[in-house]
């Protein structure tokens, strides 16, 4: 007990003390009021909640909370269990409260530890930030012999030192992205059909006036940690030349990705008497808040103006009217990089060939996008 960690120590009393008080189904306290109970922080209490859900003990239900889970099944002829370290941001640096990027992280990691579990894989989950760590101390934090892989639930070019060490010993490394990357193994959404679906729709609606929200400007750095935004805008583009309509400037705009910046968006947008019929955004989030604002200006939706976001999130088919969305599935995209990683650990390639594959997302339409549904 005297080596053991803070997140262990308080691993072993909720297995001892809390969770035997409810029974399977039963909905227990969140990790913010677990960590205020128990005069911890969040960060050490979210890593506590994964590894209990990561032995199957509790799950989560998006939106709803965490509950604990059923008795486990009789054990499977004995396979020794084996470990994967997940590496993920610090939650200061997720601003958990304000952007959907707490949620990304949170499902790949989530939906990723339900694929390994089936090979008797144990996920834990390491908070690294490159920029306050040097590749040494990154290295010995992270190198450990027990550890054969290691999953990065969202890579940035600043982790390639650190990629090259733990290759260099042997572990096989994937992450997700935001395209092929050039320094370890990924996997990635591939956004481009549903971004031309989601105009095409639009266009054959009678939309030619439309504007996008995401969080880059052409007046901002090309650079891989704004690169789903640039992919968006690119594509965004491409989409409208396809179906034969303008790119209007003007209706690109910078907007930060919560519910209370989209709204803000589109009421300065109405403010400044902008022309537009539809609005696509980078988020669902941005596009609820949008929703609100055109309904506080009395502007109807969608027979003045159409709306699509972004993640197709378990409240978008709650909204009035519903909202249209491009769907990225967190579990697809995390049994993606499990199955490539399985597969890598089986057949590795050289030092320095890296692999990867793309997850497509869907355009899902909803009356928020008008017309009728496609064929």
């Amino acid at each position: 007990m005297e080596n053991c960690s803070k997140s262990e120590l308080l691993e072993q009393h909720l297995l001892r003390e809390v969770l035997p008080r409810f029974r399977p189904g039963e909905r227990i306290p969140s990790e913010q009021e677990m960590a205020d109970r128990l005069n911890t922080s969040r960060t050490t209490m979210h890593k506590v909640y994964f590894n209990l859900m990561s032995r199957g003990l509790i799950y989560r239900r998006n939106g709803v909370g965490t509950f604990v889970a059923e008795p486990p099944a009789p054990p499977k002829p004995a396979v020794p269990a084996r470990m994967i370290t997940a590496v993920m941001p610090s939650l200061h640096l997720l601003n958990a409260k304000e952007t959907p990027n707490w949620f990304n992280h949170q499902y790949t990691l989530e939906y990723f530890a339900d694929a390994a579990r089936e090979d008797n894989f144990i996920l834990n989950v390491v908070f690294l930030d490159h920029d306050r760590h040097s590749p040494d101390e990154a290295e010995k934090l992270l190198n450990r012999a027990d550890v054969p892989a290691f999953l990065f639930s969202s890579l940035v070019p600043e982790h390639a030192p650190i990629i090259e060490r733990l290759t260099a010993a042997g572990k096989t490394c994937v992450g997700r992205y935001f395209g092929r990357a050039d320094f370890c193994h990924s996997v990635w959404f591939d956004m481009e059909n549903a971004f031309l679906l989601a105009v095409k729709h639009l266009a054959g609606t009678g939309r030619k006036r439309i504007a996008l929200l995401d969080s880059w400007s052409p007046e901002l750095p090309q650079i891989p940690h704004y690169g789903y935004p640039i992919m968006r805008y690119r594509m965004f583009r491409r989409a409208l030349e396809q179906a034969g309509l303008p790119f209007i400037a003007g209706l690109y705009r910078f907007c930060p990705p919560s519910m209370s910046d989209g709204e803000w968006a589109a009421r300065r947008m109405l403010e400044e008497g902008l022309r537009f019929d539809a609005i696509l955004c980078g988020t669902d989030q941005r596009a609820f808040g949008v929703l609100g604002a055109l309904r506080k200006a009395g502007v109807r939706v969608p027979d003045d103006v159409a709306v699509i976001g972004l993640n197709n999130e378990a409240q978008c088919a709650e909204c009035d009217p519903p909202l249209a969305s491009i769907e990225v599935s967190y579990r697809a995209i995390a049994r993606e990089l499990y199955v490539l990683l399985r597969e890598l650990l089986a057949s590795p390639l050289p030092p320095g060939e890296f692999t990867g594959r793309a997850c497509p997302g869907r355009f899902i339409w909803r009356e928020s996008a008008g017309g009728g549904a496609p064929a």
